[in-house]
């Protein structure tokens, strides 16, 4: 007999303080919005957010960037006044997330922890190829501030967002537990934690050595980010962006010792399955960069495993996630817990079968999708093993390469197509071939476990079970419609730049 669960988010966050970070993200944008459609007995949201030049206040740039996004349509048309009313109930703080206090004077930090009784941290650089000093910063160094505000603030939960990542290139089933390094030898604190203060001292080092030594802004840009991927794929990561993720969660189980900590770890994250909208999604995301290279005609070959599992999540299941895990944390305080977002395990789907029914979506209905797709697609998509496509692309990169300066040679001013599409091919392997080749499934039986806590009502109104949708449906009546109506402008290109890669930059122009 199966036990049902008694806990409910709205009486676990009646008259509480939230305060939640990187609202001008993805991720964020949908717990707001689920949070303030789901839960009206919340007290008050604090939202922490950077000055920029356009607006430089916190309130300035909500109004700006967040609660102009369509994110808020469906609620704008079913209940403003709701709306209307969370908005009235919020706080705004103006502070950098990476500066000791937020850049903060101490009375106004002292302020900000009397009011806040639980911390959701959504705030990343999700960049995968990001400067190291940047990338450490934001994903390491300042779960330091976070964690300093939740122990002035009683003590207050810390929700970490992180990703499911950080378990670099382990293989087989991932368990929801703080993963060791892949590589190297790091020592491990008896609370399970790995001992990372020297490695962030030695990561400094190199940063400010080579600061020092490149003067030339540009290069020092790319000479950054050469060393985070440098750093990352020797210690058994593939990116700067995992890698300092992983550091990160290593700083929160350190500084959150005995206290409330629950890090919620989502897999790749895509296009909402029902909230708050259907196939809602803002810019293009991990795979969605691959689906529009092969839309424009950029590329129709790609490493990947036919048979490895492609650990993709709906975004709506990852806000619910955070969610339950928030009101968990404030109901039934004082542990560490990790839960793994994803699909992997309890509703998988090959990545050949996903590209299928790509394929076969936009080559049966390529008029549904005018933004997308720019002409009829007349090849097929083909996918061969890592190693088989890095010797074929060393070699037709560096015959086409040798072909396009003889054109530029003879006077030519447009890159050979051949050649052009072979870096667009190459600069997306770069970035996302491990995600295509995946050698690891997620377990999310703690996610799943602590869902079970909460009563019917709430398990509905916050899904994280990957079995309420199926991956047909999914692909070709959600996610690509979604991407077509919310990540492409009428003229075809990106909505929002991805925050990964520079490619799209070259599909739009095509």
């Amino acid at each position: 007999m199966v036990m049902q669960g008694t806990l409910r988010v709205d009486t676990a966050l009646a008259g509480k303080r939230v305060l939640l970070t990187g609202t001008t993200g993805f991720i964020a944008k949908v717990v707001l919005e689920k949070l303030i459609r789901e839960v009206p007995g919340i007290a008050s949201i604090v939202l922490l957010l950077r000055g920029t030049r356009a607006h430089a206040s916190a309130e300035q740039r909500f109004h700006a960037e967040v609660l102009n996004s369509s994110v808020f349509d469906a609620l704008r048309r079913s209940d403003p006044l709701r709306l209307h009313e969370a908005v009235a109930r919020m706080r705004f703080v103006t502070g950098e997330i990476t500066a000791p206090r937020f850049g903060l004077a101490e009375a106004e930090f002292a302020a900000l922890a009397s009011e806040v009784d639980v911390i959701v941290n959504v705030a990343a650089s999700v960049n995968f190829r990001e400067e190291l000093d940047q990338a450490l910063a934001i994903n390491t160094l300042a779960l330091l501030h976070l964690t300093q505000l939740a122990r002035r603030a009683g003590h207050a939960p810390l929700v970490q967002v992180s990703t499911c990542y950080v378990n670099g290139h382990h293989r087989g089933l991932i368990a929801e537990e703080i993963a060791p390094p892949a590589r190297g030898r790091l020592a491990r604190h008896p609370d399970g934690y790995w001992q990372v203060d020297s490695l962030i001292a030695e990561l400094q080092a190199r940063i400010a050595e080579l600061k020092q030594r490149i003067a030339d802004p540009a290069l020092r840009r790319q000479a950054l980010v050469d060393l985070g991927i440098r750093e990352a794929q020797r210690r058994g990561w593939n990116d700067t962006y995992t890698f300092t993720k992983w550091l990160g969660e290593q700083i929160a189980c350190r500084e959150m010792a005995g206290a409330t900590l629950s890090i919620v770890r989502p897999a790749i994250v895509e296009s909402a399955w029902r909230a708050p909208q259907p196939g809602w999604i803002e810019g293009m995301k991990v795979g969605d960069a691959i689906v529009l290279a092969y839309a424009r005609g950029k590329t129709t070959l790609f490493p990947a495993r036919l048979d490895g599992i492609a650990d993709i999540v709906p975004v709506d299941l990852v806000a619910s996630s955070i969610v339950l895990a928030a009101a968990q944390a404030v109901a039934r305080p004082g542990q560490r817990r990790v839960m793994q977002v994803g699909t992997s395990t309890r509703n998988p789907i090959r990545v050949g079968d996903y590209i299928a029914l790509c394929q076969s979506e936009m080559r049966d209905n390529g008029a549904a999708y005018p933004r997308l797709i720019r002409r009829p697609l007349t090849k097929p998509f083909r996918t061969v093993p890592r190693g088989v496509f890095i010797a074929y692309l060393a070699v037709a990169h560096g015959l086409a390469r040798a072909a396009n300066a003889a054109m530029k040679w003879l006077g030519a001013t447009t890159p050979l197509a051949l050649y052009e599409r072979l870096e667009t091919t190459r600069q997306l392997a770069v970035v996302f071939s491990f995600y295509t080749s995946p050698r690891c499934v997620f377990d999310n039986r703690r996610l799943l476990e602590m869902a079970a806590e909460f009563d019917f009502v709430d398990r509905m109104r916050f899904e994280v079970d990957p079995l309420c949708f199926d991956w047909p449906s999914y692909v070709r009546r959600v996610h690509l419609p979604g991407l077509e109506r919310f990540a492409m402008k009428n003229g075809g290109e990106v909505d929002r730049q991805p925050a990964h890669t520079a490619v799209a930059r070259r599909l739009e122009a095509s």
